[in-house]
């Protein structure tokens, strides 16, 4: 308790002259008015501007196997050595696709379900690396649905944000969402640099501009799968290209989309199955919603605009009592990336009827229809 004081005491304007000394000027008036920036949208969303630094490039010089590395790395960085901060596990389910407006954008739409609780949007933008808006689960800050990130000692959960992203955009257009598969987790151990999940979305958000590029970033680590399960990734660009990435026995596999008739542009989506024929399925689920994905955007030949693939992710949510644990699964949110237009559309906590807009270029606001 004395070192969680401690810290609290740390980041009010009391401290200056302390923080000053061990992190300059700059990086105390940046990680204030993050902290600052944290605000309330509605019940089921917040919002936040990371303008500080929180250490990717070191991070990934160092490398990072699992929850707890990551949590001390974190703590070292942005609160001088605490050790008081914790991330929530859990499994959760997904959706994902894109497809293509009839002007040519390409879109990515994604599902997040998982126990109820609000969501974060996090934008970030990192010097010598890609600004991005993502979206953080709340329930992996410890958040949950009783919790507010706004007070003081709260708020400092926030520090994680970056790093405890699902799904997000750069301003470069490419975007990525994880999904789970119930299956034994990665564990690569060639020799490379140890990278784990969340830390792997947040360096393809600021490091990569297309999906050829992603995927070398992926060959480029030894991927640990974080919080007890495994995981693959749909990850699409501006340039209209796709791909999905996924773990067999420590092998990565990469599968590119098909067209569903001449005519039309290729898609893909993914739920909570793998695509590799000898995948581990035992325990997968997730074919009713990809059957509704495939047959949407098989009938209207991959063209949807935005408002159409909200509708189809409305069609997609989850809302049911979980079987083991005591909370039900909700969708938590669902959000239409538009790589083009650098712009997304997001609704939270299954309220349907207040869809959002936001930019990657504007934090914290929304955009007026």
């Amino acid at each position: 308790m004395m070192k969680l004081k401690k810290v609290a005491k740390a980041t009010t304007a009391t401290a200056v002259s302390v923080l000053a000394v061990k992190k300059g000027l700059d990086f105390y008036n940046g990680q204030y008015q993050t902290l600052k920036s944290v605000s309330r949208l509605d019940n089921n969303i917040y919002m936040m501007d990371y303008s500080f630094d929180y250490c990717l490039d070191n991070l990934l010089t160092k490398g990072v196997k699992n929850t707890a590395e990551l949590l001390a790395y974190v703590g070292d960085a942005t609160l001088f050595g605490a050790r008081f901060l914790k991330l929530g596990t859990g499994s959760f389910a997904c959706s994902t696709f894109d497809a293509f407006t009839e002007n040519g954008d390409h879109l990515f739409g994604r599902n997040f379900d998982y126990k109820k609780a609000p969501c974060m949007i996090v934008w970030t933008h990192p010097e010598n690396a890609y600004k991005s808006i993502a979206v953080a689960d709340c329930n992996f800050m410890l958040y949950g649905n009783v919790n507010k990130p706004l007070s003081s000692l709260n708020r400092l959960q926030a520090l994680l944000a970056p790093y405890c992203c699902m799904d997000g955009m750069n301003e470069k257009g490419l975007a990525i969402g994880i999904l789970e598969l119930k299956s034994k987790p990665t564990n690569q151990n060639s020799g490379k640099t140890d990278i784990s999940t969340t830390v792997l979305i947040r360096a393809v958000l600021d490091k990569c501009a297309t999906v050829d590029e992603a995927v070398e970033l992926f060959k480029s680590f030894d991927v640990h799968d974080a919080f007890f399960c495994c995981y693959h990734y749909q990850i699409t660009d501006a340039l209209g290209k796709s791909v999905i990435i996924e773990y067999v026995n420590n092998e990565m596999r990469l599968f590119y989309p098909q067209k569903c008739d001449d005519s039309a542009r290729a898609y893909q989506c993914a739920a909570n199955f793998f695509l590799a024929e000898d995948g581990d399925n035992t325990k997968a689920f997730g074919y009713d919603r990809a059957e509704k994905m495939n047959k949407k955007l098989t009938e209207s030949g991959t063209v949807l605009n935005e408002e159409q693939a909200m509708e189809l992710l409305g069609e997609l949510q989850l809302n049911y009592q979980h079987e083991t644990y005591p909370w039900r699964v909700i969708t938590l949110w669902s959000a239409v990336y538009n790589s083009n237009t650098l712009t997304a559309k997001i609704a939270a906590g299954l309220d349907y009827n207040n869809v959002y807009s936001f930019s990657v270029t504007e934090p914290c606001k929304v955009i007026r229809q």
